[in-house]
């Protein structure tokens, strides 16, 4: 239900802490978030610097927002804070099996930069009367947790993927074990939780305990509506896009390759940062375009241009990939593409709603689907309807949510 700008009075004077970390340009939810805040409440964000692509995508964000206090973490110029932190970091993981539900092992073991958050969220509560902070994803739960649990301060968690169910990349006997840990902890005294899918919240209600008063929400990623022209007529050959942060192996994307020559009349275009040695692996068509990863604003303004989206997550890549709904599945919809989309609980889930006009789940393999494909439904009229209906989901309607759950 939409809130009125009457009915919506935060405290002007709220002051709230978003923390993660990650950077700006690869949480766009994060963004989506403070933006919507920050006109009634004061924002501090604290974040990492990430030497890369993402740097002037970062830089742009935060010129657009003046009004946030952004709090730049670069470890190559805080060298001795990196290093405790690390250091920090490792004996955590040492001391991990005698410590096993240790909430504070657990999350120095889990993540090296979870120490620096706790250092630098401690030392800004010092010097500023913040009422809420809302941690972004599993590394920085722990540092908002212990902001929360030693003062007056409101805990809000973000859950945009199911952490236990994500891949095991180090210290794989315990690491299960801690981000159970680290959640159930930062659950018990959480005053809000939002979901990015509705498969994530049932997953963690399965798994976890909450306190009755605790609010709980779905707030799917969707961007604003404004953000999408309305589709207009092209007379060019069909366009398929596909996009993510970096074009990599076991994406799906060996099988689009394949697919591209067979379909020569189909425009294949891949955005992202390109992995070099997988790009030089592959044997790549004429009609194959990669793009370099595109500021959210251009992204969308691009989206517009095509026709259908490819949403190819491996719900077997892990535990996470099978509920939570991507960006670019959003994306997709709200450009008023028509979706081809792997059969994952969260895309087939949400393509139900949006009804048979808008999608497909791949059933037997992505060529078989373009050659049985209507395109009919790719007429531009059809592409318009598309488009209208993803109002209803659009961040306008999202944001009511947050905005709700904080006032």
């Amino acid at each position: 239900m939409m809130i009125s700008r009457t009915e919506y009075q935060m405290n002007k004077t709220s002051e709230i802490l978003f923390i993660t970390t990650g950077n700006l340009a690869t949480n766009p939810r994060l963004v989506k978030e403070f933006e919507t805040l920050k006109n009634n409440a004061k924002c501090h964000v604290m974040y990492f610097l990430s030497d890369d692509w993402s740097m002037a995508l970062t830089k742009e964000i935060k010129l657009r927002n003046p009004e946030v206090n952004f709090i730049e973490i670069d470890r190559k110029k805080v060298f001795l804070e990196t290093l405790v932190s690390r250091v920090i970091h490792k004996m955590a993981i040492v001391f991990n099996g005698f410590f096993e539900n240790n909430t504070q092992i657990c999350a120095f073991a889990n993540n090296d930069k979870a120490p620096q958050l706790w250092f630098r969220s401690n030392r800004l509560f010092r010097n500023v009367n913040l009422s809420r902070v809302i941690a972004h994803n599993l590394g920085a739960f722990y540092p908002a947790y212990k902001l929360a649990i030693n003062s007056s301060i409101k805990l809000q968690l973000d859950i945009e993927d199911y952490h236990p169910g994500e891949a095991l990349y180090f210290n794989k006997k315990h690491e299960y074990q801690n981000r159970i840990v680290i959640m159930q902890s930062a659950f018990n005294i959480a005053d809000a939780i939002t979901y990015a899918s509705q498969g994530i919240k049932l997953k963690c209600e399965t798994i976890f305990s909450f306190k009755q008063q605790t609010k709980r929400a779905v707030i799917i990623n969707s961007f604003r509506s404004v953000d999408f022209g309305e589709p207009i007529a092209t007379n060019e050959k069909l366009n398929f896009v596909w996009f993510s942060q970096n074009i990599s192996p076991k994406r799906g994307l060996e099988e689009v390759f394949e697919v591209a020559k067979e379909f020569l009349d189909i425009k294949f275009h891949l955005i992202g940062n390109p992995n070099p040695s997988f790009i030089q692996r592959m044997e790549i068509s004429d009609n194959v375009a990669i793009h370099p990863p595109m500021s959210q604003h251009n992204l969308h303004k691009f989206l517009s241009k095509m026709d259908v989206g490819l949403a190819l997550e491996n719900r077997d890549a892990d535990g996470n990939r099978d509920i939570c709904l991507t960006n670019k599945f959003l994306a997709y919809a709200q450009a008023g593409l028509f979706i081809l989309a792997t059969d994952t609980f969260g895309q087939t889930h949400f393509l139900k709603k949006l009804g048979k006009q808008a999608g497909i789940i791949i059933e037997t393999s992505l060529s078989d689907e373009i050659r049985q494909l209507d395109r009919e439904l790719l007429q531009l009229r059809f592409k318009v309807e598309r488009w209208k209906r993803a109002k209803a989901f659009s961040w306008e309607t999202q944001s009511s949510i947050l905005k709700e759950i904080v006032k």
